[in-house]
């Protein structure tokens, strides 16, 4: 049975980008296959439709679009901005709730979409595209020069009066992409004046029939990275609704558009991973999700998300080349046939690019130094497949945290084994609780991993038992402090084990009671009677103490563990 026999994949050709909707044999395709959860829907029609509509009941203010890379913002712009342009395009939205919803802003407006990668203040640029827009829809206006303006609201008003005249039953629909990008171009003091005239811009939508749609990367209102202007910011989101792409709402699409299945198909992968649910922690619950998206594992998409990731390529442009790679594949019948989050390092190591960032860089040396003596020496070579997904998925887990890359957190054994769905086979034969048997073998790779590389770039936090890549840990002086007790005798080691309490009991410059015995005479308090004794100090077993003074039989005796 292969992967296509269970999936019907339906390819997603490219990162969709807003422009496309202004052709007009793309726009059909755009509104046709665009999918969405009941919760995304009901965002959309609560929240999104109900800003862009003439509603007046309705305290309007510009829309952010919030998503990473991938996630559909552009594709989610461009179908409501074309069904704003156009009332033919509302019967093709797949979800009822939001067809029914967007009749409320189904051809009322006149629409401009741009993408923004210019060095320009952002009222130039928006008011150059304004007035090209204008002029296109047969209204003469021209904004004046920015200092000449005391206040850009009594600009948009004329604007809008002015369009108002030539199309009195539509408003303007202003849709931006690579907006964030471009905020983080700016310099503060251009930074804050831009903030300022986006602020001014949501605004002006209160009362007047023009509307601002931007799409973004992240929350911009709560990143760290504006903290510098953050009062600026503040005045900002006071006119501004932001719209949460979840990740949800890209599981929704990677299940509908890339592995849709018939009741036929679920049903059979269902039976497929229902033989190994036992041994992990939380799939027999989540059964329907891991259903759903087979062969993809559920935490890849979640991962993915965190990624503090410079390259572009969005989550579901990733899975369908992964994806396609398999299809022609068997389903394995010796472990869950699962696509983990550790896949993605394929991507990232082929990207010879990331090696300068330096929030990657460090990482892709670090795992290149691990994988290769897993791949030469690793010590238990049954194990050596699930050593190499550990590294792998490791090496992902470490560009989740944050853009900080040396902060000791990562997953316990236990998470590694379901989040990446590990496993062993023969570890169904072993009798005991399955998950169990499971977690012990995955805890006995994390243990041999150590051992192989001595303990270099892999730590584990003893509070926490999370393992990660530990990117400043060159040397390991516990392991090879371990590693040099393996090679001694016993003998050896009690030599060395004698000689520290030697020096902890302050006895390294007194002779010896006994020669060739290590016997020191010593003060022994009897606490009972508050008073002290003659006695002797001897280091090893009682039975091998020497003949002393029949008058004095106080001893402390000390054997090496």
């Amino acid at each position: 049975m292969r992967y296509s026999d269970l999936i019907q994949f339906e390819p997603i050709e490219s990162v969709i980008q807003l422009l496309d909707a202004n052709r007009p044999d793309e726009a059909k395709k755009l509104v046709a296959t665009y999918v969405m959860s009941d919760d995304m829907a009901e965002r959309i029609a609560k929240q999104m439709i109900p800003q862009l509509s003439f509603d007046e009941s309705v305290d309007h203010m510009g829309v952010l679009v919030v998503g990473n890379y991938g996630t559909g913002k552009s594709h989610l712009m461009s179908v409501l901005s074309l069904v704003a342009e156009d009332a033919a395009y509302r019967p093709m939205l797949r979800h009822p709730k939001v067809a029914e919803a967007a009749t409320a802003i189904a051809g009322k407006f006149k629409v401009h979409r741009i993408e923004i990668s210019s060095q320009m203040s952002l009222r130039d640029i928006i008011t150059q595209e304004l007035e090209l827009f204008l002029e296109r829809s047969g209204v003469s206006y021209s904004f004046p020069p920015a200092d000449k303006v005391v206040n850009n609201k009594a600009a948009f008003e004329e604007m809008m009066a002015a369009f108002a005249d030539v199309h009195p039953n539509h408003g303007v629909l202003l849709v931006v992409d690579e907006f964030l990008d471009y905020l983080r171009s700016r310099k503060d003091h251009d930074l804050v004046l831009d903030l300022s005239f986006l602020r001014e811009i949501g605004e002006v939508t209160k009362h007047l029939r023009f509307r601002f749609v931007a799409g973004v990367q992240e929350a911009i209102f709560d990143s760290n990275r504006f903290q510098h202007v953050a009062d600026s910011l503040r005045r900002v989101k006071d006119r501004f609704t932001q719209v949460l792409l979840a990740r949800q709402d890209v599981s929704f699409v990677v299940a509908e558009r890339l592995l849709k299945k018939t009741a036929d198909q679920q049903n059979k992968i269902r039976t497929y991973l229902t033989k190994y649910a036992k041994f992990y922690g939380s799939m027999n619950e989540r059964m329907d999700e891991y259903v759903r998206l087979f062969p993809v594992h559920p935490e890849y998409i979640g991962t993915f998300e965190r990624l503090i990731f410079t390259e572009k390529r969005g989550a579901l442009v990733t899975l369908r080349d992964q994806i396609q790679a398999v299809l022609d594949d068997e389903v394995p019948n010796d472990r869950p046939g699962l696509i983990g989050y550790d896949k993605f390092w394929e991507t990232v190591t082929s990207n010879s690019v990331l090696r300068s960032d330096p929030s990657i860089g460090p990482v892709l040396k670090v795992s290149e130094v691990l994988a290769e003596r897993v791949l030469k020496a690793f010590t238990r070579p049954a194990y050596k497949a699930m050593a190499q997904r550990v590294i792998a998925g490791l090496s992902v887990h470490r560009l989740t945290t944050g853009g900080d890359i040396y902060v000791p957190v990562g997953p316990t054994a236990a998470e590694l084994r379901d989040t990446l769905c590990l496993y062993q086979p023969g570890i169904e034969d072993l009798g005991g609780d399955p998950s169990d048997d499971l977690l012990t073998a995955v805890q006995t790779t994390l243990r041999e991993i150590v051992k192989t590389v001595n303990g270099q770039f892999i730590s584990k936090a003893p509070d926490t038992e999370q393992y990660y890549l530990d990117l400043k840990k060159d040397v390991d002086y516990a392991t090879q402090i371990e590693k040099r007790a393996e090679a001694l005798s016993d003998d050896a080691l009690d030599r060395a084990y004698y000689g520290a309490i030697k020096q902890l009991m302050e006895r390294t410059d007194e002779n010896t009671y006994v020669s060739g015995h290590q016997i020191w005479q010593y003060q022994i308090e009897w606490q009972e009677h508050r008073v002290e004794r003659n006695g002797y100090l001897f280091f090893g077993a009682p039975t091998t103490a020497p003949p002393r003074s029949p008058s004095e039989t106080s001893t402390s005796t000390l054997s090496a563990p």
